[in-house]
């Protein structure tokens, strides 16, 4: 009888050598953020349908709508993520697309404001949920050494996602009106869920803590290169983990790093959300009125995706080797840029400060995730991350917000991106202090915290 022995998943997990199984494993949820970017951005690229088919009085009727993906963001984040821990991250990815291509669908067939605004809140249970689920699956499967690289390499699939509803809008909406953008962004979810159920693994670590499934985990290791015996004891940090404490989240010099945390998840998702929502559905306007088409409109918000995108590819090694430092130049960067649409929205120079401000704001966002990810000490890492995360997302819900207000008291476009740059001087501030605080070395847990190096 072979002779048991003790396999620790944290290890296995660490040092698996990358081959294609990682690959394909960062590929398909990859894939899957970027149907869940195209969702997101979806109902931007069709707000200037929507005013003009509505006979809508003001884009500002627009704000509900516009904010409810968010709020339901609010919600579905933690009941998907407690699906994802009861049932595993593979069934909870699954029945997440299924619900927000479900709903988009139901975009599709909107009438009015009312019906939008419902239809694109529970589209947001769905969004929240393949988030969550999507970070805690490549958390838990990629080696410690490339985990911020493989999420960040995994989110860029958002912003590349949100490049194609203005491209539909432009190239398919006058043969096939708005909602072809919506009957695009409910499907894929639904194909893309269907072969998630052959091509998707679970989390070894969540199957590790299943005994009625250790078949699947040992199929599992032997992908990623590791035999596990049938007699042999499993054991994992997360096994016999005490439970994490709210208020170890403050613990040192976390008392003042987790709260500037947060501030910066909220401004810069708020600023994010308040120029990525309304960008095309206010701009349209301006250029026909200053002689322009409403296609480039759709052009700047596809620009402003791509510039993303592009900093994503680059922010992947910058944060690994400098920390939190490159944030603290795209926030520079991202002031001037984001307050400049409004004086540039009517000129040729539209497509490229929106590809400016969309590099620096979501290069900053880029830098926040990837950051949040590595900051706290392991027995706390994962309850700082979702709080940060959940934090944030009222900032993603209250930037549409204040865009519509400004839009409904008819604030002139320069002054609307002069405000929304504006809080990013706080995230400057703040982002100063956390690295100050590093440099310091001032009580801090057992675990380095990572902001600079």
């Amino acid at each position: 009888m072979p002779q048991a022995a003790t396999v620790n998943i944290d290890d296995l997990v660490d040092n698996q050598k990358i081959t294609g199984f990682n690959w394909l494993l960062v590929f398909w949820c990859f894939i899957i953020t970027l149907i869940d970017g195209y969702d997101i951005s979806a109902a931007p690229a069709a707000g200037p349908f929507f005013v003009r088919d509505w006979h809508l009085a003001s884009p500002a009727a627009l704000t509900f709508p516009f904010s409810a993906t968010n709020f339901g963001v609010l919600f579905g984040a933690p009941l998907f993520g407690w699906v994802g821990d009861r049932y595993g991250r593979k069934i909870a990815i699954i029945l997440s697309l299924v619900v927000f291509g479900l709903f988009t669908m139901l975009v599709a067939v909107s009438n009015s404001v009312e019906h939008l605004t419902w239809a694109r809140f529970l589209t947001g249970f769905g969004v929240g949920g393949v988030v969550s689920n999507t970070i805690s699956l490549n958390a838990e499967m990629a080696p410690r050494r490339v985990r911020a690289t493989f999420i960040i390499l995994m989110f860029i699939g958002t912003t590349l996602g949100g490049i194609f509803p203005p491209i539909v809008a432009n190239t398919l909406v006058g043969t096939y009106d708005w909602p072809i953008i919506f009957w695009i962004g409910g499907i894929l979810p639904l194909v893309i869920a269907a072969l998630s159920f052959f091509i998707l693994p679970e989390s070894i670590k969540y199957l590790s803590l299943i005994p009625s499934r250790r078949q699947e985990m040992v199929r599992l290791a032997a992908r990623m290169g590791t035999a596990i015996g049938p007699n042999d004891v499993i054991v994992s940090a997360s096994h016999n983990r005490e439970k994490a404490r709210f208020t170890d989240l403050f613990v040192g010099k976390f008392a003042v790093i987790t709260p500037l945390m947060w501030l910066l998840f909220a401004i810069n998702l708020m600023v994010f959300y308040f120029v990525n929502i309304w960008l095309q559905t206010i701009i349209t306007p301006a250029l026909i009125k200053a002689g322009g088409s409403a296609a480039t409109a759709q052009n700047a918000g596809l620009m402003f995706q791509l510039g993303g995108s592009v900093c994503g590819l680059v922010m992947c090694r910058f944060v690994d080797k400098m920390g939190l430092r490159p944030v603290i130049l795209l926030i520079l960067l991202g002031i001037p840029s984001t307050a400049a649409i409004g004086y540039l929205a009517t000129t040729p120079w539209l497509v490229w400060i929106t590809f400016a401000s969309g590099f620096c704001l979501l290069g900053i966002q880029f830098g926040l995730n990837a950051t949040a990810g590595i900051l706290y000490p392991t027995h706390v890492r994962a309850l700082g991350v979702g709080y940060a995360f959940g934090i944030g997302r009222f900032g993603a819900f209250g930037g549409p917000a204040l865009g519509g207000m400004l839009i409904g008291m008819n604030f002139q476009l320069e002054y609307l991106y002069l405000i929304a740059a504006a809080p990013l001087l706080i995230s400057l501030v703040a982002c100063i202090v956390m690295i100050f605080l590093h440099d310091t070395g001032a009580n801090a847990p057992s675990d380095e915290v990572v902001l600079a190096h």
